[in-house]
């Protein structure tokens, strides 16, 4: 990114999906990869940081930091994620 990170925010999207697995997750967070590096080439300032999947409780959280949600937004949606929220989030201890 060519701004100074502070200046971005993080974001979560959150996934639920029964039976979610770590292959699915790979494949999702390579998708969600690409949509970031598509967005950022047309100038939008984005960039995916991740995925955490709890699949105890059948949850993917895909990371973001960006300028602001609608550029996670429309990551997400190119990216297929079948997401139920983004909120905007704090990295403690990083």
């Amino acid at each position: 990114m060519t701004n100074a990170d502070h200046a971005f925010r993080t974001y979560l999207v959150e996934c639920y999906a029964p039976g979610i697995d770590q292959a699915t997750v790979e494949a999702d967070a390579a998708r969600a990869r690409d949509a970031a590096m598509n967005l950022r080439a047309g100038g939008g300032s984005i960039e995916y940081l991740g995925a955490w999947l709890v699949a105890a409780d059948e949850v993917v959280f895909h990371s973001f930091r960006a300028d602001g949600p609608d550029l996670v937004r429309d990551a997400s949606t190119s990216a297929a994620l079948a997401f139920e929220r983004i909120v905007e989030s704090v990295g403690i201890g990083r």
